[in-house]
């Protein structure tokens, strides 16, 4: 209870005596917190009287602004009440392609019959813009791979195998599984994450030095370029999925994944929403999102 919304009632009853019944306080308590107060404003607000306390004319613009000081309080409790309670809140959540066309819209709509009244901010980029804004606090978690995020806290949802996609008339179109070694010296094209991720870990630990003749900052368009014969390049099984292009998709004999989860920032202090949509993820079943049987052998 507010000092605000004792003063306002000593206003409507005309009685200190009332308001401290009404509200389990003394007399002496209630009548030292209108002296305290009239103090700290350097005016008074009662005329005290035989048949109990006036307010003075004066005074009746200070009220009305106490009563708005009350009524935002009392809303801002109530925020504070649903936040606490998840009955509201805003989650800001960051993906990389695949995860936000294939995972993602499951897990936030069995997570929302839960908690209808709790909303998402969703964003979709690369790695590297993903956690840049997860570090700067625009993000409150972000789905992405292990590989990208070692020092964060991290979820792990299931593995994703890394595929080499190829224009239906290549030469690799004709092979029914292919070698790392078959990128080598090929005119490749660079997806927007680049060779700071798991492909370039790859290359680097084979030796691989593919021709890139083109970078394109977003993976259907890649997709779309090989379609046209620009060159071939690699990409996850679960952003292939369904992907509405006329190319040829070959997985490695080496079998190449990637473990694909959810993070967030390393000892910040999450909302109580945050903190239970990542108990949410760390619950779901990985077998309602992936239809994978196995562990490939070389996981990043």
């Amino acid at each position: 209870m507010s000092k605000y919304e004792i003063i306002l009632d000593v206003c409507r009853t005309g009685s200190i005596s009332k308001t401290a019944v009404k509200f389990n306080y003394t007399q002496s308590a209630v009548s030292q917190l209108i002296k305290n107060y009239e103090k700290e404003l350097g005016v008074a607000l009662f005329r005290r009287t035989k048949q109990g306390v006036q307010l003075l004319p004066d005074a009746r613009e200070i009220v009305h602004c106490l009563e708005n000081i009350s009524s935002e309080e009392k809303k801002i409790r109530q925020i504070v009440d649903d936040l606490n309670s998840l009955d509201s809140g805003v989650i800001r959540i960051g993906s990389i392609q695949s995860i936000s066309y294939h995972w993602l819209p499951g897990i936030l709509r069995r997570f929302s019959e839960v908690y209808p009244k709790i909303t998402f901010e969703l964003c979709i980029e690369g790695f590297r813009p993903l956690i840049d804004n997860l570090e700067n606090d625009k993000l409150d978690c972000i789905f992405v791979s292990r590989y990208s995020v070692p020092d964060h806290p991290f979820i792990p949802l299931g593995e994703d195998e890394l595929m080499l996609v190829t224009p239906k008339e290549h030469p690799l179109a004709r092979k029914p599984e292919v070698s790392l070694a078959d990128v080598d010296k090929r005119d490749f094209i660079l997806t927007c994450d680049r060779l700071d991720y798991e492909t370039g870990e790859i290359f680097r630990m084979n030796g691989i030095r593919p021709k890139i003749r083109y970078q394109v900052m977003e993976d259907f368009a890649a997709l779309k370029m090989v379609e046209q014969g620009f060159g071939i390049t690699i990409l996850p099984r679960l952003l292939l999925s369904d992907a509405p292009f006329d190319v040829c998709v070959r997985s490695f004999g080496e079998h190449y994944s990637r473990v694909l989860g959810a993070a967030h920032l390393p000892g910040k202090q999450l909302s109580p929403a945050v903190i239970r949509f990542l108990a949410f993820v760390r619950e779901w079943n990985i077998q309602n999102l992936s239809n994978s049987n196995g562990m490939p052998d070389h996981g990043f």
